[in-house]
């Protein structure tokens, strides 16, 4: 192995183990933790009341004689069960993220390091890439536990039996998911880096979080007429579809408004993405994987974008000394 490659990949185990050790990333991974299984537990007992439901309705029905296809069967698809564990993801999951990128470059500003570093035969790609690979692999392997726990949990809470189609769905939600945190990783790892001071440099990233996680999507959903009331605006209203659709048209202006706002936002992509691939929204209930890549393949371009973006501008953008030797 060269020293380049032995450089890099000390570096990355170095970072490797001083993610493993920060408590406060410890104690988000098991506060993401108990809320996905809290999540869990409260769409199992919904899953296994309508079982009991329809397992009282075909008994009923056999005991006065009717036909068993008189009642159809309805289809239950635990991964739905994963809605709110997918939410968790979606908030906590990018506040992982930035904590962990922040404290990436952030220890080594309060330490002096990265300038010692680099007046060291250490390249600066091989410094900056270690860092990156070390904590970007503690972020793939603490999503792999929590997704883990979450599989593990539908089929021990809600009793049932995951085929090797649902742990397809759920390996891709988990690429997304990583993608998506990583995405976060970046942001605050960028920010602590090149900011004048570290601390204004988290108030940043968490500001930009604030934005894009809560604020972006919440004005998306709430002015999208189809979230006004439970079914739609139009579909309470009795309106049909084509008609819909020439209403809309008078509000063009307003929809690309109202759409642009979501599109700014990575978490509204990770959750249009995961809720297709898990067949949590109903239009892509029984789907297959191939139909979904086909549909949304466009919520995962917003996420690879700005990912590989962002990665790129760790490489490109020149360190300042002066104000890493600042906190």
């Amino acid at each position: 192995m060269s020293d380049t490659a032995l450089q890099f990949a000390a570096i990355a185990g170095k970072e490797l183990s001083d993610a493993s050790r920060t408590k406060i990333l410890t104690i988000i991974t098991l506060f993401l933790m108990v809320a996905g299984l809290i999540a869990l537990v409260v769409g199992a007992i919904a899953l296994s009341a309508e079982v009991a439901n329809y397992t009282a309705a075909r008994d009923l029905l056999l005991s006065l004689g009717k036909p068993l296809d008189a009642l159809a069967a309805p289809s239950f698809l635990p991964l739905k069960q994963l809605r709110g564990f997918i939410e968790y993801v979606e908030i906590i999951g990018a506040i992982l993220g930035i904590v962990l990128g922040h404290r990436a470059a952030a220890a080594e500003r309060g330490r002096n390091t990265i300038a010692l570093l680099l007046s060291r035969p250490v390249p600066q790609w091989v410094l900056i890439g270690g860092k990156c690979f070390g904590n970007l692999t503690a972020l793939a392997g603490v999503l792999a536990l929590v997704f883990a726990i979450g599989a593990v949990g539908i089929a021990l809470i809600g009793h049932i039996t995951l085929t090797a189609m649902d742990f397809a769905r759920i390996a891709v939600t988990f690429i997304a998911a990583f993608i998506y945190v990583g995405l976060f990783f970046l942001l605050g790892f960028i920010l602590a880096l090149h900011m004048k001071r570290s601390s204004h440099a988290i108030l940043a990233a968490f500001t930009i979080w604030l934005a894009l996680v809560l604020i972006a999507p919440q004005i998306g959903d709430t002015l999208d007429p189809d979230n006004q009331v439970g079914s739609g605006v139009f579909r309470t209203l009795g309106i049909a579809e084509p008609q819909a659709q020439e209403i809309m048209k008078s509000f063009a202006t307003y929809e690309t408004v109202r759409d642009g706002i979501e599109q700014m936002s990575p978490a509204k992509h990770f959750e249009r993405w995961s809720f297709a691939a898990l067949g949590i929204k109903e239009t892509y209930a029984g789907k297959t994987l191939n139909f979904v890549f086909h549909d949304r393949y466009n919520d995962l371009l917003w996420l690879i974008g700005p990912f590989l973006a962002l990665l790129a501008a760790v490489f490109l953008v020149p360190l300042n000394i002066t104000k890493l030797n600042q906190n």
